[in-house]
């Protein structure tokens, strides 16, 4: 069954998905959803959505590559993710969700931690 992103999105948001009014709260602090005026090159991509993605990693401590489909492509997310922490939003919207930072404590990582020693 070849099912794309978008009708998976469609299916509804999961246990770790923003709610509309988590989203309310912190989009705000998002540089992307500020008015910058015309945009030139890449189309926008749904900031909500990749949000949801780097949430996803950040609770369930799993592999970047190992998002589910229905999120964004894992490199979209784990790029996102860099330059949000780089910039201090993503401690900015884990104090306005959780009020605390412990949640970036966790390490995210894009490839799996088991390797021979």
């Amino acid at each position: 069954m070849n099912t794309s992103r978008a009708n998976l999105r469609a299916q509804g948001p999961t246990i770790h998905d923003l709610t509309d009014e988590q989203w309310q709260c912190i989009a705000p602090l998002l540089p992307e959803m500020l008015d910058h005026g015309p945009r030139r090159g890449r189309p926008n991509i749904d900031t909500r959505w990749v949000l949801n993605s780097v949430m996803w990693v950040l609770h369930t401590r799993a592999p970047w590559s190992a998002m589910p489909e229905r999120y964004v492509p894992y490199q979209t997310a784990h790029r996102y993710y860099l330059r949000w922490k780089k910039s201090g939003v993503l401690s900015a919207i884990a104090l306005a969700l959780f009020k605390t930072e412990t949640i970036l404590e966790r390490r995210a990582t894009r490839k799996s931690e088991a390797r021979a020693e």
